[in-house]
């Protein structure tokens, strides 16, 4: 029975991939590629299934790293290596430490170059944390910027590609001068896992220091 269902699923998706013109692709084994880093950022998640996935559908797509895909070790690349890729991924477990210790992304300090002139009208301004510091476990909190004026709030999401961690700052009271001042502020805490702070522009709306 169970032979014979096997039969059955393997029929189906072989008629599923000649319909849509994907037939396999031979590759040789990387002993240096990350299992599952198929678009090679150096980790495994659901952008790389994604990518995949896509590709095995036929679109025009590329995969840096053919060989991380090769789930059934069997020099050829196709839908049972996809299904063996979505379950692996539900079972990854990254052991990576923060600060990480090779990163693929070494980022540097950049300085926030804007001028109240280039500041039209701010709710918030974001902060980058640099990639060998985005720790998706870490939890920022306005008691990060102790001694910074104005702070309303703290807000974050972690960005998959390229494993961004990007602050939201909201300030209480809102100015061109305001923004400016925190931003210059926060920078001259020198904190270490800083990557660069930038102004959310919001175009159509009056400055409320400047409203008649």
């Amino acid at each position: 029975m169970k032979k014979q269902l096997k039969r059955t699923i393997v029929a189906v998706i072989s008629t599923v991939l000649s319909a849509v013109g994907v037939m396999g692709m031979t590759v040789s084994a990387d002993v240096d590629s990350i299992m599952g880093d198929v678009n090679a950022d150096g980790r495994f998640t659901i952008a790389d299934v994604t990518l995949f996935q896509s590709w095995i559908m036929g679109n025009d797509v590329t995969l840096n790293n053919y060989q991380a895909v090769d789930f059934c070790e069997d020099g050829i690349l196709d839908v049972f290596d996809l299904c063996m890729m979505k379950k692996e991924l539900l079972n990854y477990n990254s052991s990576e430490e923060y600060p990480v210790k090779n990163p693929v992304i070494i980022d540097e300090f950049a300085p926030c170059t804007d001028t109240i002139e280039d500041i039209f009208y701010s709710r918030f301004f974001t902060i980058t944390i640099k990639h060998q510091y985005s720790d998706p476990e870490r939890v920022w909190t306005v008691d990060d910027f102790k001694g910074i004026e104005n702070i309303k709030a703290v807000k974050q999401y972690y960005s998959s590609n390229p494993y961004r961690h990007i602050l939201w700052i909201s300030l209480s009271n809102l100015s061109q001068e305001n923004v400016l001042k925190a931003i210059h502020d926060i920078e001259a805490l020198n904190i270490k896992e800083i990557k660069e702070i930038q102004t959310y522009k919001v175009y159509g709306v009056p400055d409320p220091d400047t409203k008649k």
